[in-house]
C-alpha cells in the first residue's frame, strides 16, 4: 500500500522477474507490484544468475542509462549485447578502469559503479582462456535480464 516514485527498481537476485501464478487468471510478479507501487520501470532476473556476469552487466547497464542517457530498455538491451560479445581480453580492460581508482569509493560511487575491490575480485575470477574467448556468450550470463514498464521516456 506504498507510492513509490522512481524511475527504476532493479531487482537482480534470483528469479524475482518470475510470475507466481495463484490464480488462474491472474499472473502476479514482483514487477507487475513495483510497478502498481508506482516505479516507472522494473528489471528483474527470470532465473539465478552468475554475481560476475550480473555485476558487469548492471554496472554497464548505470553508464548507459545514467551516463549516456539512453531509456533503461534499450540500455539494459546494449547492456546485454555487450557482456554477450565482449572478449576476455576486453572484460579484463574495463573491469581495469575501476580497478585503477585504488581505494577511493568516492571516485567511484558504488551505486554507479563497481568498487575498486570488487573489480580486483572479478579480473582474479574471470575464466582462464584466451584473449579472443567470449566467457559470458551463453544466454545464461545474460538473458535472465528483464525489463517491465513503458518504452519511451519518462
Amino acid at each position: 500500500r506504498r507510492d513509490i516514485r522512481a524511475a527504476l527498481a532493479v531487482l537482480s537476485a534470483c528469479e524475482v522477474g518470475v510470475p507466481a501464478l495463484r490464480l488462474p487468471e491472474e499472473a502476479i510478479g514482483l514487477p507487475a507490484i513495483f510497478l502498481q507501487a508506482g516505479v516507472a520501470g522494473v528489471v528483474a532476473t527470470l532465473w539465478s544468475v552468475n554475481q560476475i556476469s550480473t555485476a558487469l552487466l548492471m554496472a554497464r547497464f548505470w553508464e548507459l542509462w545514467r551516463d549516456d542517457g539512453l531509456p533503461p530498455p534499450l540500455a539494459l538491451r546494449e547492456a546485454q549485447r555487450w557482456l554477450r560479445n565482449s572478449t576476455w581480453q576486453e572484460l579484463r580492460d574495463h573491469l581495469g578502469r575501476y580497478a585503477a581508482t585504488g581505494h577511493n569509493l568516492a571516485a567511484a560511487a558504488i551505486t554507479k559503479h563497481l568498487s575498486p575491490a570488487t573489480a580486483r575480485f572479478f579480473v582474479r575470477r574471470l575464466p582462464e582462456a584466451g584473449e579472443e574467448s567470449r566467457p559470458f556468450a551463453h544466454p545464461f550470463y545474460w538473458a535472465a535480464f528483464t525489463y517491465t514498464g513503458p518504452w519511451g521516456e519518462e
